[in-house]
């Protein structure tokens, strides 16, 4: 049979019912006191009344009383070894309370030492003992107050009731006194069982909380070694493909080198006909014997001039086909131009296109990857020819750089007059694999998008009001390099139109 000691409304929430758990844990836990004070003060009070009470009277009531502590004894030792008490703590009360009442009982029964007592002083001395034995129950038994109270009124009531009842005023008004220290230490006790109850809840939340802040921060440190690692892995990814775009890019540079081949060629072949006819010429003046120093002074300065510019052709050939990792730096954009106008005006020849440049000197210098930079023009440039490889009429590119209205910037722009681009087309224009031509990938464009938007700059496209398209790109100025020195204009021409910078 279990008494109900714990409210079923209240015991279905998991934190009250942790509280019930805990209330009989620490009942079991005192119990060890009571035990002691039990052992202690009932044979001491044997001892007292040894010499006015019959033996078989004290011996009987002291061997009860002693038998009741050694049952609650065994029930807290079985409690401690039981694996699962919190799961059933009423059970558990209620075999306590049980045998706190059997003691309570027999503490009550010292109504028979107070019937044989033979004088007051006895009396006092009793009602002294069960005194403190009424308060020692309030610290060991009010974690659970039916157990106190079972306790309690067995012990307290019938030697108090006999006192009153009594005609001696002296014993009397000990009653009176005993029922008023009784109704106190129960006051006491209640209030005593509410303070443990409010600490045993207000701990067990804050336990809650610091476990909950536990679990929170412990995910939180996994959220984080999950973001550091995905970042990582962004890292890595990003620069994987950067290594590809870089890849890319040269091989870009080597197909476009590889479908100028044979314009380079004859581009290079002029300087070494010219180099060995200079070199008949002064072989045979040698065979002559016609050996005039001014004569043989001009054929090797002929020869020394062509060979220069064999070697700077093939200088910037193999510039311009190297792979390397992205050097920025202050650079101007008309240096660029004079750099691969050699390639622009051969591939410009083999067409019959001219090319106008327009790049001040007085431009300010952009913060920028010179090679890459060229490479860019040189697509579009070549994107020009095509679109112009076969319109009507005379074709026309122009290549011209100004600052961009936008502060810290300048504007490169290529302008041909080709047949320009049906409106549906010029969005598409920078994707990838996209192209209008038949035998080409779609691959320079969206090249050449990326190195732009890797300077921090932008590229697109505007179809011109009579005929053809203008790219435009941006480059960020280097406002904090140092300035390098003005690059004097070079004469970049194509043989087929005379146009000059």
């Amino acid at each position: 049979m279990n008494i109900p000691f714990f409210s079923s409304s209240v015991s279905d929430d998991p934190l009250t019912r942790r509280v019930h758990a805990q209330q009989v844990r620490l009942l079991y836990a005192q119990a060890p006191l009571g035990f002691i004070a039990g052992l202690l003060i009932a044979p001491m009070l044997t001892a007292m009344l040894w010499n006015v009470i019959p033996h078989p009277v004290l011996l009987i009531w002291l061997a009860l009383l002693e038998t009741t502590l050694l049952i609650r004894l065994a029930l807290t030792i079985a409690f401690r070894r039981c694996a699962n008490a919190d799961n059933e703590p009423a059970r558990w009360a209620t075999r306590y309370t049980f045998a706190c009442a059997a003691s309570g009982c027999c503490w009550g029964g010292t109504l028979i030492l107070f019937i044989l007592s033979p004088s007051v002083v006895y009396d006092a001395f009793i009602a002294l003992v069960l005194g403190g034995v009424l308060m020692s129950g309030v610290l060991t038994m009010t974690p659970v107050p039916m157990t106190y109270r079972a306790y309690a009124m067995p012990l307290a009531l019938p030697p108090l009731l006999w006192l009153l009842v009594q005609d001696d005023l002296m014993r009397a008004a000990m009653g009176a006194a005993g029922l008023l220290y009784l109704l106190l230490v129960v006051a006491a006790a209640h209030r005593y069982h509410q303070t443990l109850t409010q600490s045993l809840r207000l701990a067990l939340s804050n336990g809650e909380l610091a476990q909950s802040f536990a679990a929170a921060k412990q995910q939180a440190e996994t959220h984080y070694r999950q973001l550091i690692a995905a970042l990582a892995e962004e890292e890595r990814i990003s620069a994987t493909a950067q290594r590809q775009q870089t890849l890319l890019a040269h091989a870009s540079r080597l197909n476009t080198l590889g479908e100028m081949a044979s314009g380079l060629v004859h581009e290079i072949n002029q300087p070494m006909t010219a180099i060995s006819l200079y070199t008949e010429v002064g072989l045979a003046q040698v065979r002559s014997g016609a050996l005039e120093p001014a004569e043989i002074r001009e054929t090797l300065e002929k020869i020394a001039a062509q060979s220069t510019r064999a070697s700077a052709i093939i200088q910037k050939i193999r510039r311009f086909a190297r792979q390397g990792q992205s050097q920025y730096a202050p650079v101007r954009i008309d240096a660029l131009l004079n750099e691969i106008a050699d390639f622009l005006n051969l591939e410009a020849q083999r067409y019959a296109i001219a090319i106008h440049y327009d790049a001040s000197p007085d431009l300010p210098a952009v913060l920028a990857d010179g090679l890459q930079v060229q490479q860019v023009i040189l697509n579009l440039v070549r994107n020009a020819i095509d679109a112009m490889n076969d319109s009507q009429g005379a074709g026309l590119i122009a290549i011209s750089a100004r600052a961009n209205p936008n502060p810290g910037a300048v504007e490169i722009r290529v302008q041909d007059t080709g047949a320009g681009l049906h409106p549906d087309t010029v969005g598409q224009l920078l994707h990838p694999f996209f192209t209008t031509k038949p035998d080409g990938l779609g691959l320079g464009l969206s090249i050449s998008q990326a190195i732009v938007e890797a300077h921090g700059g932008r590229l697109w496209a505007v179809p011109n009001v009579d005929r053809g398209v203008t790219f435009h790109f941006t480059l960020p100025l280097a406002h904090y390099a140092e300035p390098s020195e003005p690059v004097a204009p070079v004469a970049l021409s194509v043989e087929t139109t005379g146009i000059r910078l």
